[in-house]
């Protein structure tokens, strides 16, 4: 039974695990502009301005010296298969610093019915063109948006603190390891 869960988990991921093999470790640029790359996509992807991620992205990117392309890469951590998740869990982080000081028009329990039925696969499919679906996002954001805005700042750069470091240090070390000519330069 286990050897059948370690096939099933490696054909799972092995497109990610190609993709940071051939895609991240294989760019050439210094693993300082890669990791902050990265950190920029996350923190970026974290936000609640959907719509305007890609372009926040590739602007910060060059403000910070950072691999524009990569940037944009690390903002597709918010997808339609996990905007659910991250802006549920963004709005946990901000209720607790906002509810100090401005009362919720959400309670929690209703939070989840709210993001579910905007952000549900299907709705996304299909209405995601439509301004009717962007009325109801911006209805669901009038609740709760700046609970959702400040706690995804702050997951946002937690996670863009964790993915420098540790983009920076595979990369760093994968380099060493393979001992390429090119990339000797880049260290």
């Amino acid at each position: 039974m286990k050897l059948q869960n370690k096939k099933f988990f490696r054909k799972l991921f092995r497109p990610a695990v190609g993709f940071v093999k051939f895609r991240i470790l294989h760019v050439y640029d210094t693993p300082q502009r890669i990791a902050r790359g990265i950190a920029v996509g996350l923190w970026i992807g974290f936000t609640p301005l959907l719509g305007l991620h890609m372009i926040l992205a590739l602007a910060i990117a060059a403000l910070f010296r950072a691999n524009k392309i990569l940037a944009v890469l690390g903002v597709w951590i918010s997808n339609p298969f996990t905007l659910l998740p991250i802006y549920g869990s963004a709005y946990l982080a901000g209720r607790f610093p906002v509810g100090r000081f401005h009362p919720s028009h959400a309670q929690p329990g209703q939070v989840g019915d709210l993001l579910s039925h905007i952000f549900s696969l299907s709705n996304m499919v299909t209405r995601l063109h439509t301004t009717a679906f962007w009325k109801e996002v911006a209805v669901v954001f009038g609740k709760i948006g700046l609970e959702v805005t400040i706690g995804g700042f702050v997951l946002g750069t937690l996670f863009a603190i964790m993915g420098y470091f540790a983009t920076y240090w595979i990369v760093t070390n994968h380099r060493i390891k393979s001992g390429r000519r090119r990339f000797r330069q880049l260290l």
